[in-house]
């Protein structure tokens, strides 16, 4: 099992259940960084527990498989934040308009790969 810095993992609740399922477990390999857990599972050395964009190329390019797909957490919502008053400022505004349909037309795209899969 690859492992990122946590001994158990929590699951939503099923089959009608308000607890959701926490699996403990003793971590056989160890990493610091998104990309060796990543590595690691494409390398076969076990499991590893992402978000789906973290892993969306290796899943379109059939390197990762993902397992337990009725246990996936629900989608968390993307926000851009800016202080106060800061979006009137022009470098700021032009990044916001540039980044907001690019971030959504991906997130959208990373849903269809991971719901193909």
């Amino acid at each position: 099992m690859t492992h990122f810095g946590v001994d158990s993992w929590t699951f939503p609740t099923s089959s009608g259940s308000p607890i959701p399922q926490v699996v403990q477990f003793t971590p056989r390999f160890i990493v610091n960084t998104i990309r060796a857990a990543v590595a690691s599972a494409v390398a076969g050395h076990g499991v590893t527990r992402m978000f789906s964009y973290h892993i969306a190329e290796e899943v379109e390019a059939g390197s990762l498989q993902i397992v337990l797909r009725d246990s996936e957490q629900a989608p968390l919502p993307v926000h851009l934040l800016t202080p106060h008053g800061r979006l009137s400022v022009p470098k700021l505004r032009a990044f916001v308009d540039f980044a907001a349909p690019r971030l959504h037309q991906q997130f959208k795209q990373l849903g269809a790969v991971t719901a193909a899969d």
